[in-house]
């Protein structure tokens, strides 16, 4: 049985550009980052169906574009407004959220396993422990503290609102 070493050009795997992105790692930051947004904010967990929103906004082009160019004091409705722009990105998020399902899942799995997120399964909550995670690239902390914006606007409304705002159904 041949042994490959690190340093073999067969160990290393390129990954594409989509496998970059749509990663269970990359996924557990950014919705740690937003559960730290809403507990900062509201200082309350935020709610797991909301959760399943974040990698949808997040990794889409031109949402996460608008949630970069919205101040954070402008909250939700204007974050939609923008995006309302093009009704059909916002009426998007519902059906990325669906394709998006089982990352966000595998995501929010990654998160509580290694200690970012505790999961409140009686209050159906995702709580941000205070962890200092490696330093990511400056283009993915920039996402980190959009997604982190995220959450704080979503802790300003009922989920009711939120599903409406988005025009998402839960």
């Amino acid at each position: 049985m041949a042994v490959i070493s690190p340093s073999s050009s067969s160990a290393r795997v390129r990954l594409s550009e989509l496998e970059r992105v749509y990663n269970p790692v990359l996924g557990a930051y950014l919705v740690w980052r937003a559960a730290q947004g809403h507990f900062a904010e509201g200082s309350h967990g935020l709610l797991l169906p909301l959760a399943y929103l974040i990698l949808p906004i997040a990794l889409h082009g031109q949402s996460r574009d608008a949630l970069t160019r919205t101040n954070s004091g402008s909250g939700l409705s204007l974050f939609a407004a923008k995006l309302g722009n093009k009704q059909e990105d916002l009426l998007a998020i519902h059906e990325r959220a669906l394709a998006l399902r089982s990352l966000s899942h595998a995501s929010i799995t990654a998160a509580a396993m290694t200690n970012m997120l505790y999961l409140d399964p009686a209050a159906a909550k995702l709580l941000p422990f205070d962890i200092k995670p490696p330093t990511p690239s400056p283009d993915i902390v920039k996402l980190g503290n959009a997604c982190e914006k995220l959450g704080m606007w979503l802790s300003r409304m009922p989920v009711e609102q939120v599903a409406s705002t988005l025009r998402v159904a839960f």
